[in-house]
């Protein structure tokens, strides 16, 4: 794959050159590939200042021989911006796959990323979280996969029978690496509604705790989502924060059997 030959070092031992450092002033032959993530208009703000400030430094971007960037489009677009030139260097067959791999490694990609990318490539569970995700905004995107997977695990909601064929993999593994496939949208979308309708009596209805809990008290056979709206239009003010799930879940049991007969454990 590189176009490698010795080099020779003062210490009397060999290098290897691998492929070469380019400069150029024309910046437009560099393409932008399909689903790598949108780019950050701060992160591009501060690297245009430092470049008109201190220059260009010879920090080059990663392209494929199709020209596509691999790494480094922030540096790219804050190059156009500030009229410089830039260093590159081509790296043959490089792909989509690669750019997931180096921004893994550095640990600048969030899992959001990874969703745009996946679904720019057309995997459909990725383009229905997204769609999920810019209908619920309200919720954070940990727990947006949490409802989606129709799962109350954190922290990525993770598919279940990929990882029972594939135990080797973390949760985190399986979503990075486009493997995620959630279950019952449509069902996402009725808890998501449920929860917000929960609001006028508890201003922190999205918070993950609660959120998490009510996926869990969705799956629960003894839960009765109106019943514990009755109860709670009749105790507007009883939904408050709690520490862990069991407390939560211990108010919402109380709430739900206030003035009942026959009380009904969600606990267990």
């Amino acid at each position: 794959m590189f176009q490698t030959k010795s080099a020779p070092m003062t210490t009397g031992l060999s290098a290897t050159e691998v492929n070469k450092v380019y400069k150029t002033n024309d910046l437009s032959i560099f393409k932008s590939i399909d689903g790598n993530r949108v780019p950050n208009p701060q992160h591009i703000k501060r690297l245009k200042t430092s470049i008109i400030e201190n220059g260009m430094l010879c920090n080059p971007i990663l392209i494929n021989d199709k020209m596509e960037v691999i790494d480094g489009q922030h540096r790219l677009i804050a190059s156009q911006e500030a009229k410089s030139f830039i260093y590159y260097i081509i790296l043959k067959d490089y792909s989509l796959s690669e750019v997931h791999t180096l921004n893994l490694n550095q640990k600048n990609w969030t899992k959001k990323d990874f969703m745009d990318g996946y679904a720019d490539m057309g995997i459909e569970s990725y383009i229905k979280l997204r769609e999920f995700v810019k209908k619920h905004e309200d919720f954070t995107f940990t727990d947006c996969i949490s409802l989606c997977s129709n799962n109350s695990a954190q922290p990525n909601g993770a598919s279940t029978k990929f990882r029972l064929i594939n135990p080797e993999l973390s949760t985190q593994e399986v979503f990075t690496e486009g493997n995620w496939k959630g279950k019952d949208f449509n069902l996402a979308n009725e808890w998501a509604e449920k929860i917000r309708l929960i609001k006028p009596y508890y201003a922190n209805y999205n918070r993950s705790m609660f959120v998490l809990t009510m996926i869990i008290l969705f799956k629960t056979e003894n839960f009765d989502y109106s019943e514990f709206m009755h109860k709670l239009r009749l105790q507007p003010k009883a939904l408050v924060d709690c520490a862990n799930r069991e407390q939560q879940k211990l108010l919402i049991e109380d709430i739900y059997n206030w003035r009942s007969r026959q009380k009904v454990n969600l606990r267990y």
